[in-house]
């Protein structure tokens, strides 16, 4: 053979390793030849004695590619005590994504298939069985050992052994004798024994990896056991520390280094020789590079003594050039050169959407979790074909029915350039489901007429008539019609045809809620009188039992007179506060009652005929009457006789003390004449207060709570109801909210002007999706409040219950991706109780929706369990990727989502102010850190009516500002004016709530 490549020496005996030194160069024969590629060589071959097929080629070839192991553990020839051997060696397609250190102990592959046999067919009888293995699951793991002992018929033996479950490869050699001795004793008593089958338990993840397995006489050279390993690899400088990380990853064995020296860790960042070495070790031999499996071909032509070859690195790199070995016999040249390979970026278009960027050479997984992570694409199914110079990828829906197109947007940054991208439709999905409901007249028998279906939660019921038949049949001949209307008063007369001769069977609708009482009628002429309808013009309508509403070709319209017929009692004490009943017609929900100047108070509309109200007091001194009046919108009715107020020994009032207290109430005193010494009862409007002392000329009472407005005070004696009426007003309300800049993350000095303040007031914001946030108290004053804000960051929340098309309830987030704004808290719930078996989840931000690698500083729920929670605040704008990793260790499936973070919008705040159970409201609007105010702008009511009198401009009565009245009578809501004129704020109070409005604009 020549002259041969140096030794290497590695051994206990020096301290670094020591290179064999050359005493005579051989001189080559030229008998035999070898090949060499990147440093590994094939075996010499005899071209000339031997006949040397391609398959023999194609064998020395791959070896080069090929993890070489120590003979001892796979080499029958040099270990002749192997009896059975299995090493899984099988082709693959093309797959860059290969690494053979994964893949494979000895050789390039592994059993990855746990319902495959270890061993199958064995026949001799072994000492021991030796195996590589990578488990990355925590399950048990169980091997089934089909056991024949002496002449007794096999029998399967489930035994579980103890492994290690790192993700890194081992190796294992088992005493089959002591292994099934320790399982049953009936085994110490056996002469001889055949292990003929090995199989993994059917419940074992195919997640587990196996290689190299042998049934041997005697253990392999060098062979240690696992709590050995550490002992084994070891350097002369001193105790080797495992594990130890090195280029990325953490090794609990000697390595080699780029210089394929032995080496392990002492110190950190710190490397030293390791002089031995166990067999998980440096005791294997790898390849330089990695081979694509299926692009491998060689021709070998004996009559022209050329070999051609023909293969791919997985990278797309050149192969260095073959070396004929010795070199006088022969060369190699390079006839075609690697293509280059696919890279860059491209973007695509689905749905109107543009996705960018999409890397032109990621993995299947990646591209479908990429996929997955776009808000349009749902769950997908990618598979790819090719090699690093040409993809093909297969994308299928695993949910969401059809899809349109995918097409290419811009592909000007992938390389090489003017790189061909095509794009097909192989298959169509629908949106049709193959199980659908049945039409409900499938499940009827036929019917010549309609049939009537009754639905109950989407399923028909059945019709238990004769025949099954629920018929129902119009007809426009069944149909009644109206031809005219006539009305003289209240009186209405109908005409047409199809009418009912049975009075109650005619319904005669006056507008949406009014009637005519039917007083005749015939099959064309119905005759009814306007007594509950409201007045005005309104739309009459005619409704026959049995037969539905009546046709006509124009709509029918009849006047609703306005009436008093009547009132009860016609007089009264001139004080007033007694109930006056008013009757008449045509009175709606909008009717008011004036007893001459003033308004009758306290009005209830009873229905379209009666309203009662309370008689307001009357200021004059003698006996007077006055006109009884109905307003209803822009119609009026005047009663034919008068009120008449009897002003003798009319009790008076004088004055009141307080005007306006707060909505808790207080002590009132009134001051008067003619109270009388007893029987005095007060009332604010309705409620009666509590008299605590009463004299001919005071009354002290105390003032419940009530809500913010202005209320009637009646005083009832003996001698009737004390004049002239006064007003109590409670106040809480808003005036002002300050200042106009805030911040959405709290901390504000927020402070609301207004009055009725007390304390035990409390302030909070509420946003439009009725969430609350508290305005922490500083200082309660009567007519301020100082408090500061809290964070408005709103809260959402992604759960462990979205379904995967695939894994099913439990494996996947819900929602996958979410859109928030900056400073949102998003909290992660997750639980595998309702699973068939634990799940174990966390949450870690990743670099995009493929990576496996963690975000530099990103955000880490810590140790994954099975039920739990996380939360985290996203204050920066971006899309921020997550991942809960391997939570199917069988699949290695990991859960995704996205969180989107766009900038934080304005958001209407409410302001409320509370005090015992009312609320005054102030709206804000927020974004991001500083907020604006302004005003929105009312309009006043001229004329308004306060405490009986008319305003026709803002006034300062009863208030120490101009105010006015949003409504014709004043209820409560006042609009402060400046001295121009112009309106600065609104406070209203409208069923209990004071609300004084202001946009906030935080930037």
């Amino acid at each position: 053979m020549g002259g041969v490549q140096l030794l290497t020496v590695i051994s206990t005996a020096f301290s670094r390793p020591q290179t064999a030194t050359e005493i005579v160069r051989g001189i080559a024969s030229g008998l035999k030849i070898a090949f060499r590629l990147n440093g590994a060589t094939t075996n010499f071959l005899d071209f000339r004695q031997d006949v040397i097929s391609e398959t023999t080629l194609r064998t020395e070839f791959m070896n080069l590619f090929n993890i070489r192991c120590p003979p001892s553990l796979n080499n029958q020839q040099a270990a002749p005590s192997i009896v059975y051997i299995n090493e899984f060696e099988i082709s693959s397609p093309y797959d860059e994504t290969f690494i053979i250190t994964d893949m494979a102990f000895c050789g390039r592959r592994a059993l990855t298939n746990s319902n495959e046999y270890l061993v199958n067919g064995n026949t001799l009888n072994a000492e021991y069985m030796c195996f590589a293995y990578k488990i990355t699951t925590r399950n048990p793991i169980f091997m089934n050992f089909q056991v024949q002992i002496d002449e007794d018929p096999p029998v399967i033996e489930h035994i579980l052994l103890t492994l290690r479950n790192d993700s890194r490869w081992h190796y294992k050699c088992i005493n089959l004798r002591d292994m099934l001795e320790e399982y049953s004793t009936m085994y110490m008593i056996a002469d001889l024994f055949l292990i003929s089958r090995v199989y993994l338990d059917y419940y074992v993840p195919s997640s587990v990896m196996i290689d190299t397995v042998t049934l041997r006489d005697s253990l392999p050279i060098g062979y240690e056991e696992d709590n050995m390993i550490m002992s084994t690899d070891q350097s002369s400088t001193g105790l080797c520390r495992f594990p130890f990380f090195y280029n990325g990853q953490n090794h609990s064995s000697c390595i080699l280094d780029e210089d394929d020296m032995p080496i392990c860790g002492l110190t950190p960042n710190t490397k030293f020789y390791c002089q031995n070495s166990s067999i998980e070790g440096v005791r294997r031999l790898f390849p330089k590079y990695q081979l694509l499996d299926n692009s491998f071909h060689i021709a070998h032509s004996t009559m022209n003594h050329t070999i051609d070859i023909f293969f791919r690195y997985t990278a797309c790199m050149s192969p260095s050039l073959i070396e004929v070995l010795p070199p006088t016999v022969g060369q190699a040249i390079s006839i075609t050169n690697a293509s280059k390979p696919v890279d860059g970026q491209y973007s695509i278009m689905f749905n109107g959407q543009l996705y960018y960027p999409i890397p032109a050479k990621i993995t299947e997984s990646n591209l479908a979790n990429l996929l997955q992570s776009f808000s349009d694409f749902g769950f997908v199914d990618v598979a790819r074909t090719g090699e690093c110079a040409q993809y093909s990828y297969t994308i299928q829906w695993l949910a969401n029915g059809e899809q349109p197109l995918i097409s290419i947007a811009n592909s000007s940054e992938v390389k090489p350039i003017d790189a061909p991208m095509t794009v097909l439709s192989i298959r169509h999905g629908s949106t049709i489901s193959v199980f659908y409901n049945l039409p409900n007249d499938l499940l009827r028998t036929y019917h010549t007429t309609p049939q009537v279906e009754v639905l109950v939660g989407g399923f028909p019921s059945y019709c238990s008539n004769e025949n099954n038949n629920c018929g129902f049949q119009w007809s426009i001949d069944h149909t009644p019609t109206i031809i005219s209307v006539e009305q003289n008063g209240i009186m209405v007369t109908i005409h047409g045809t199809g009418f009912s001769t049975e009075l109650e069977a005619n319904i005669i609708l006056i507008g949406k809620n009014g009637s005519c009482d039917v007083l005749s009628v015939n099959t064309t002429l119905i005759i009814c009188t306007i007594v509950n309808a409201p007045s005005g013009r309104q739309v009459l309508q005619l409704n026959i039992a049995d037969k539905g509403l009546a046709a006509s070709n124009e709509s029918f319209i009849v006047d609703v007179p306005l009436l008093i017929t009547s009132f009860d009692p016609t007089g009264g004490d001139a004080g007033g506060g007694y109930q006056l009943t008013i009757f008449g017609s045509g009175f709606s929900s909008n009717a008011l009652i004036t007893l001459g100047e003033h308004f009758c108070e306290n009005l209830t509309v009873v229905n379209f005929t009666s309203i009662k109200c309370t008689v307001p007091p009357s200021s004059s001194m003698s006996l007077i009457r006055v006109t009884v009046t109905a307003i209803d919108g822009l119609n009026l009715a005047t009663a034919s006789g008068q009120f008449t107020y009897n002003s003798t020994n009319t009790p008076t009032i004088y004055a009141i003390d307080p005007t306006f207290v707060t909505i808790l109430g207080g002590l009132l005193n009134i001051s008067g004449t003619g109270f009388g010494s007893d029987n005095v009862s007060v009332f604010i409007d309705t409620i009666s207060a509590r008299v605590l002392d009463s004299s001919n000329n005071y009354i002290l009472v105390n003032l419940s709570t009530q809500p913010p407005g202005l209320y009637s005070i009646m005083v009832r004696t003996s001698m009737g109801f004390a004049r002239p009426l006064f007003h109590i007003e409670y106040r809480f309300y808003v005036q002002e909210v300050s200042p106009q800049v805030g911040s959405a993350y709290g901390g504000t000095d927020l402070y609301v002007q207004g009055a009725g303040f007390e304390n035990g007031t409390r302030i909070q914001l509420r946003d439009r999706s009725n969430r609350l946030f508290p305005c922490n108290i500083v200082l309660i004053q009567s007519n301020q409040i100082h408090c500061q804000t809290a964070s408005t960051a709103r809260q959402v929340t992604i759960t462990s219950n979205g379904i995967h098309p695939t894994f099913g309830f439990g494996y996947a987030w819900f929602p996958s991706r979410e859109t928030v704004q900056q400073g949102t808290v998003v909290t992660w719930y997750w639980s595998s109780a309702e699973l068939r078996s634990p799940v174990y989840y966390k949450i870690q931000q990743v670099a995009n929706a493929y990576s496996t690698e963690l975000a530099p500083n990103g955000f880490d729920s810590g140790s994954a369990t099975s039920s739990g929670s996380f939360s985290y605040q996203f204050d920066t704008m971006g899309t921020f990727y997550y991942w809960a990793p391997n939570i199917d260790p069988s699949s290695g499936y990991s859960m995704r989502g996205v969180i989107d973070v766009v900038a934080l919008e304005p958001e209407v705040m409410t302001v409320e102010t509370i005090l015992d159970k009312f609320t005054g409201k102030c709206q804000q609007a927020f974004l991001e850190t500083r907020s604006h105010f302004h005003s929105l702008a009312q309009t006043c009511a001229f004329p308004f009516t306060f405490a009986s009198v008319n305003y026709t401009a803002c006034t300062s009565v009863n208030d120490t500002q101009l105010w006015c009245s949003p409504t014709s009578i004043y209820t409560g809501q006042r609009l402060y004016c400046s001295p121009t004129g112009m309106l600065i704020v609104r406070v209203e109070d409208e069923q209990n709530i004071s609300l004084y409005r202001n946009v906030v604009t935080m930037v």
